[in-house]
């Protein structure tokens, strides 16, 4: 019963997402608003981590599986980019790097912030 909870808690914020992004018409796709409020909830602490934990691990276990769709479409569309997939894998390995380098610098930011919180304290 308590995974059906967590799953009932994971959708209902992203169907919230979903209804900002097209009824609103927040100009932002609807899994990016749902993750934006969820992190808001854990935030500020209306959602606990634990009350959400055991289903996110699981979604995060098989991770892979949801990269399906979007091979596939990706696939779909082969046709228009046959011309472009030098420029597309190019394209793609900067964006990986750029995903990296910004990730890396927040994280430090986030750790030090974390180590000065911890000295103040």
């Amino acid at each position: 019963m308590r995974l059906l909870l967590q799953l009932a808690l994971i959708l209902s914020v992203c169907f919230i997402g979903d209804f900002l992004h097209r009824v609103c018409g927040i100009p932002l796709p609807g899994n990016i608003l749902a993750m934006l409020i969820l992190f808001l909830l854990l935030c500020t602490k209306l959602v606990k981590v634990d009350q959400i934990a055991e289903m996110s691990d699981f979604f995060l276990k098989r991770l892979p599986f949801f990269f399906l769709p979007p091979t596939i479409g990706i696939l779909a569309v082969y046709g228009v980019l046959k011309g472009n997939l030098i420029l597309f894998f190019l394209l793609s390995i900067l964006a990986t790097i750029v995903t990296f380098a910004v990730t890396g610098k927040v994280t430090d930011i986030m750790v030090n912030v974390q180590k000065k919180r911890k000295k103040d304290a």
